[in-house]
């Protein structure tokens, strides 16, 4: 009797070692692309919150979105990629719009708080590096939210 429950045991054993070693299927995993988003504000035709996996060109939001008949495109740079977590603005086309990159000193006067210093800043800045996006006069010691809000309908790149 002791010599039949050995060999069940035994038994037992064997068939729990080939089901332990048998190969399991594994699971795939699928993974995502996270998910990146940008915020548009003024002449496109969604604003608020746009999101998109991978790689974005401003210019693909631009066809994808769409933009109001009287859309200042020139306020974008269209080859530029899309920063995860930022803000894209167009602003509708003004009978005179300033340009951060080839604006004279006395035509970047002629905006609303900026004098001649400030200014010289801009053309300093721009000399190093050309303006992106309309967002980067703030890197001009200065000029901060409050300014470039209330100058950015008024300027393109």
């Amino acid at each position: 009797m002791k010599r039949k429950y050995q060999v069940i045991g035994i038994f037992i054993l064997l068939l729990c070692s080939v089901i332990y070693d048998f190969p399991r299927t594994t699971q795939e995993t699928i993974e995502t692309e996270p998910l990146s988003y940008v915020t548009l504000e003024g002449a496109f035709l969604k604003n608020g919150k746009y999101e998109f996996t991978g790689h974005k060109y401003v210019r693909d939001i631009v066809l994808e979105v769409g933009v109001k008949d009287n859309a200042n495109l020139n306020a974008l740079s269209l080859e530029q990629e899309v920063i995860d977590e930022s803000r894209l603005y167009l602003p509708l086309q003004q009978e005179t719009c300033i340009s951060l990159n080839h604006a004279s000193q006395e035509e970047l006067m002629t905006l609303k708080g900026i004098g001649e210093k400030t200014a010289q800043k801009i053309i300093d800045y721009r000399q190093n590096q050309p303006f992106l996006r309309l967002e980067d006069i703030m890197n001009i010691s200065g000029i901060g939210e409050k300014t470039y809000l209330r100058l950015r309908d008024s300027l393109c790149l």
